[in-house]
C-alpha cells in the first residue's frame, strides 16, 4: 500500500510512547488493532500478553486522551467471554466477563477491552468490536494456513465431539471493515451510544470443518473425511503448544484454536444491526475460491491430490494405533473387577470354587 495525500504510513510499535505522541497530531479517531497471543509462542507467555494486550492498550487510551483524540475503535475477540462451553446466539448483554479465563490471551483481551469501555465519556468515546476467525482474500492466519494445508493434500480429517459437527459464526474481512468504519460513524453523532461491545460477524452460521468444503472441492480433493474423535485432535493440539514451546516454534494449531473448532459459538448481532446500522456482507468464500483456485495447478499440487486416498488409510491406521491401546488400558480394569465381583459372588452365595 502506497502512501497518498490521505494516508501517511509510519512503521513502529504502539507500546513506543514516543512514536505514538508524534503520530496523534490532529487525529481524531484512533483504530487499535494491535494484539499478541491468539497464536504462536506468545499464546503461552502471561507476560507478554498483559503487556501488550492490557497494559499497552491502556498506555495508548491516556496518550489518546492527552493529545484530545475524540474516537477510539478496539478490535476485541470472542475470546473474552469464552470458557470452554458453547454459545449459542450469545448476546452481548447475556454473557458476562468471566472469572476464570480460558488463556492468557483471552485474559489479556478482556482486561484491554474493559479499560476501553471504562474509558469511555462524553469527549472521548469508545467502542468495543468483537470477531470471530477473520478470514478473507489476503488473509494469514486462517484463510491461507487453511488454503496451504488443502493444497498439501493432508485436509483429509474433521474432527467432531460427540459424533457431532460444532457450529460458529465467522468474521469476514470485509465486514469487520464495514463494523470498523459504522462504529466511527455511529460515535461522531452527540448522542451515540458509547462504551459498548459489539459482535461483528457473517451473517450465515456454518460447520467449522465444513465451511472449508467448498473451497477442498474447487482445488480438486475429494468430499470424503475421516472423522477424528475430539478428544484426540484436543490432545494433539495441546502436544504441539508443548513441543513448540520446547523448541520455540509456532505451533501448527493452538488449544484455544482447537477447541474454537470442536465447540460451537454462535453470536447474534442484532445491538450491531440496531445501532451500528451493520449489515452483512455474504459469506466471503466465493471470493476466495475465485481468488486463489485462478492460478494454474502445478506438478506438485497434483501429485498431492493423487497420493490423497493413501494418506487417508495411513492416518485411519494411526487413529487405530492410538485410540485401541487407550481403550484397553480404559476398559481393562474394569473388566479384571466384573471378573473378580463374578468369583466372589459365586464362591459366597453358591459355594462354588473357581
Amino acid at each position: 500500500m502506497s502512501e497518498t495525500k490521505f494516508l501517511k504510513k509510519s512503521m513502529g510499535s504502539f507500546a513506543d510512547n514516543f512514536i505514538i505522541r508524534a503520530l496523534l497530531d490532529d487525529v481524531d479517531t484512533v483504530f487499535h488493532l494491535a494484539a499478541v497471543g491468539m497464536t504462536g509462542q506468545h499464546a503461552r507467555d502471561r507476560s507478554t500478553c498483559m503487556e501488550v494486550n492490557s497494559t499497552g492498550t491502556m498506555h495508548l487510551i491516556n496518550t489518546c486522551k492527552s493529545k484530545n483524540v475524540k474516537r477510539f475503535i478496539y478490535t476485541s475477540s470472542v475470546g473474552v467471554i469464552f470458557t470452554g462451553k458453547p454459545l449459542i446466539d450469545a448476546k452481548e448483554s447475556d454473557i458476562p466477563y468471566p472469572q476464570d479465563w480460558y488463556n492468557y490471551y483471552c485474559e489479556s483481551k478482556c482486561h484491554g477491552e474493559r479499560i476501553v469501555r471504562e474509558a469511555s465519556n462524553g469527549t472521548f468515546k469508545t467502542t468495543v468490536l468483537r470477531f470471530n476467525g477473520i478470514y478473507g482474500v489476503g488473509e494469514k492466519r486462517v484463510t491461507e494456513r487453511a488454503l496451504d494445508f488443502i493444497k498439501s493434500g493432508w485436509w483429509i480429517a474433521m474432527a467432531k465431539s460427540g459424533g457431532v459437527e460444532a457450529m460458529t459464526q465467522l468474521s469476514s474481512v470485509d465486514n469487520c471493515v464495514q463494523g470498523l468504519i459504522k462504529a466511527e460513524l455511529a460515535l461522531r453523532h452527540s448522542d451515540s451510544e458509547h462504551g459498548q461491545a459489539y459482535h461483528i460477524m457473517d451473517r450465515e452460521q456454518c460447520g467449522t470443518f465444513s465451511f472449508w468444503a467448498p473451497l477442498n472441492r474447487a482445488l480438486g480433493y475429494p468430499d470424503n473425511m475421516i472423522v477424528i474423535p475430539g478428544f484426540l485432535f484436543r490432545k494433539a493440539a495441546f502436544w504441539a503448544e508443548i513441543i513448540a514451546d520446547y523448541f520455540k516454534f509456532d505451533p501448527f494449531i493452538s488449544v484455544l484454536e482447537a477447541d474454537l473448532l470442536l465447540i460451537s459459538t454462535t453470536f447474534s448481532i442484532a445491538r450491531a444491526q440496531r445501532e451500528l446500522d451493520y449489515d452483512p456482507y455474504p459469506s466471503a468464500m466465493p471470493e476466495i475460491i475465485d481468488f486463489y483456485t485462478g492460478s494454474r495447478t502445478d506438478s506438485k499440487e497434483k501429485s498431492h491430490r493423487k497420493w490423497n486416498f493413501w494418506k487417508k488409510i495411513c492416518l485411519s491406521i494411526a487413529i487405530v494405533l492410538i485410540v485401541l491401546p487407550i481403550l484397553y488400558f480404559l476398559i481393562y480394569p474394569f473388566l479384571l473387577i466384573f471378573l473378580y465381583l463374578n468369583i466372589w459372588i459365586l464362591s459366597v452365595f453358591l459355594g462354588v470354587n473357581l
